[in-house]
């Protein structure tokens, strides 16, 4: 029995592969009557495409026919098996009979079970069957159909006259259903999403998939709610190079002009168009030499954020400032140039006419690199950033900034001391000012004095590394002209002693367990405060499992913590919990909120979690869901429960709605998912941020 599984195994992987256009036999008893070969007991027989095995079985040479009893399995590639009781099958046209038959997806772990079935080269058709990927004994889910036909080159099975059965107990009939066994990408129907919102009623969308080559792909995605309105959205997803990823969406959203009259909405119509594009490798392919290059670019325009709220059902709240970004840089050898802008449009504005842009900003970058010897080093930094809008003050400014460094070892390099002369020149050229505004002029020189040390020293239970520094800024030379609006940055170093520390502690195995950073700046000059916010950060790892991190900012002008973050994370196979709680304090406001959520696999086959997002300053919840996901082998659901505050565009001062909702979502492998969502919506007077 060993020896015949062997031999089959052998045999199997061998030919599957290997071309072979004849067809060998091996049975322990087989006779030649003319051009027919008649086997018997242990039969094996391999050709291109099939291997089989049968009790008995008679091959017809000239013809290809072949005729199978007994147990009959029959593998036709790694893809598909089958087992029957009788068959017959033409090896030369993959034409065939079944009776029963039982047919089973490697790859998908599909089985359908028929008691007749008729193969052609294209296809399988199969009467009075059942489908499911679960036990084959009492099978979670199944479906009965009266016939059905399992596409054999795109993996498509359409059935009639289905019954959805839930365990024995029949839920659904279907005339007609068709799903994919694997997962290809094809041109179709994807699955539907439904759910219901007590504001917005029934939410109808089904996504139209069109696939037509490997490299991209379209995807139009109508949607109805009947209280509110219809829209439609489009996704493109196009693929140009190994190393590119682009993205392109659009949409429109008609409201009815009841909704919009019940909820004082500016805009009747929410329309936007999102293109999103990465590639690395865009020029520096062409040049010589270590170069490198990359260009990131996330675009949106929308003309407001309900553009947002109704591309999906999904009850996602959404910033009210969108950013439009865009990043190039191309480097080569130590020399470095980028190109960068930004877009902004605030949502809660009905125009963003003085809204202030970045549009664009150039820059060139001269690594480090020595001058005339080794230990004198020099870089060069220059920018030019343009703010521009349609209304209100523009501006053009010009950054130039230019250390020279040089370095000295003492102690046998335990101790090191760098000097460093540093030029820092802005010019801003005003646009749409009165002429006292017209530009303004600042020029910085200061002298920059570290002495630092670089440690690493290993204990009998721990290893320990520290940089310590000292860093001395004295300011040389100053000269500042013209006028500089508040949304200029520029460099105003001040005389000033820095204390930095960075340490790390590690274990025995290498591990790392603690990691510190400290630093405080002193100013000699200031005439408001003297110290620097402190700012301290650390980071403990118990173990594998278990880590806490704390930021803290201490304000020593206004004597009280201007920033103190504490965060605490538990993972394992079984549970997952962080929490994280943030408090910020500035001139002007006061912020504090809590992050937290849990995860656990205790219980078998559930996932179950919870997430909290709460505001201490404004006493509300932004966000929270809870949920729990039920795993089997062929299939899942989820049901999750969420409330979040999300905005709106009005022409009141109450500009956000609290939404409630309920998710289920079951999943069947492979046929997909189904999902249902119920939601309330109510006027909320806190503002969605």
């Amino acid at each position: 029995m060993y020896i015949r599984f062997f031999v089959f195994l052998l045999l199997f992987f061998t030919f599957s592969y290997a071309g072979v256009q004849n067809v060998e036999v091996l049975a322990k008893n087989v006779q030649k009557d003319g051009s027919i070969i008649h086997a018997k007991g242990n039969v094996v027989l391999y050709s291109q495409k099939y291997l089989i095995t049968a009790d008995k079985a008679d091959y017809n040479q000239k013809t290809g026919d072949l005729s199978l009893f007994g147990d009959i399995t029959i593998l036709e590639g790694v893809q598909y098996s089958s087992k029957t009781g009788k068959a017959t099958l033409n090896l030369n046209t993959d034409i065939g009979t079944f009776s029963p038959l039982f047919f089973f997806n490697n790859v998908s772990n599909l089985w359908v079970s028929c008691k007749s079935a008729n193969s052609s080269p294209q296809s399988y058709i199969t009467k009075k069957s059942i489908v499911s990927s679960c036990n084959v004994q009492n099978p979670d889910w199944k479906i009965n159909f009266s016939s059905g036909e399992l596409n054999r080159k795109t993996n498509f099975l359409s059935i009639y006259n289905a019954v959805f059965y839930a365990g024995k107990v029949p839920l659904l009939y279907l005339p007609y259903f068709g799903f994919s066994t694997d997962k290809t990408r094809r041109t179709g129907l994807l699955r539907p999403d439904i759910g219901f919102s007590s504001s917005e009623g029934l939410y109808y969308s089904q996504s139209l998939y069109i696939a037509p080559y490997i490299n991209w792909d379209l995807q139009i995605i109508p949607q109805i709610r009947t209280k509110r309105g219809t829209g439609v959205n489009t996704i493109f997803r196009y693929v140009d190079s190994p190393y590119s990823n682009l993205n392109i969406q659009s949409g429109l959203f008609k409201e009815s002009s009841k909704y919009a009259k019940k909820n004082i909405l500016v805009n009747t119509k929410h329309y936007g168009f999102e293109l999103n594009y990465d590639r690395s490798k865009l020029f520096s392919g062409y040049f010589d030499g270590d170069t490198e290059d990359g260009l990131y670019l996330d675009f949106i325009y929308l003309n407001d954020v309900d553009y947002l709220n109704t591309k999906t059902n999904d009850g996602a709240s959404y910033n009210k400032l969108a950013t439009s970004t865009l990043n190039y840089y191309f480097k080569q050898d130590l020399d470095y140039y980028g190109l960068y802008a930004k877009y902004y449009i605030d949502t809660a504005k009905v125009s963003n006419k003085d809204t202030l842009q970045e549009l664009p900003t150039l820059h060139y970058h001269r690594f480090s690199n020595s001058l005339f010897v080794d230990k004198l080093l020099y870089s060069i930094d220059i920018k030019s950033k343009n703010y521009d809008r349609s209304e209100g003050l523009t501006a053009t400014q010009y950054e130039f900034n230019v250390p020279l460094t040089f370095y000295f070892l003492f102690l046998d390099d335990y101790l090191k001391f760098s000097a460093s002369e540093n030029v820092y020149l802005t010019y801003v050229d005003y646009s749409n000012a009165t002429a006292p505004r017209s530009y303004g002029q600042y020029l910085r020189n200061y002298h920059k004095f570290s002495l630092y040390t670089d440690l690493a020293k290993p204990y009998d239970s721990f290893y320990h590394t520290i940089y310590l520094g000292l860093d001395y800024v004295v300011p040389s030379k100053e000269k500042k002209s013209g006028y500089f609006a508040d949304f200029i940055p520029i460099n105003t170093e001040q005389k000033s002693l820095s204390l930095n520390l960075v340490e790390y502690f590690y274990n025995t195995q290498g591990d790392k367990k603690v990691s510190h950073t400290l630093k405080q700046q002193y100013f000699f000059s200031n005439y408001r405060y003297k110290y620097g916010d402190l700012e301290n950060n650390i980071n403990i790892y118990f173990s594998d499992n278990i880590s806490f991190s704390n930021t803290i900012f201490y304000s020593h002008e206004y004597k009280r913590f201007s920033k103190i973050q504490n965060s605490l994370s538990y993972t394992n196979d079984i549970y997952g919990a962080t929490i994280t709680h943030t408090y910020e304090n500035s001139t002007t406001t006061d912020s504090s909120y809590l992050t937290a959520s849990i995860s656990t696999d205790y219980f078998r086959n559930y996932h179950i979690y919870a997430t909290l997002n709460y505001n201490f300053q404004s006493s509300y919840v932004k966000s929270w869901t809870f949920g729990f996901k039920r795993k089997k082998k062929c299939w899942d659901y989820s049901v999750v429960y969420s409330e979040n505050t999300t905005p709106q565009l009005t022409s009141s001062s109450n500009n956000s709605i609290n939404k409630k909702g309920v998710y289920i979502l079951f999943n069947l492998y492979p046929i997909g998912s189904i999902d249902y969502q119920f939601t309330k919506e109510m006027d909320s007077s806190v503002s969605g941020n």
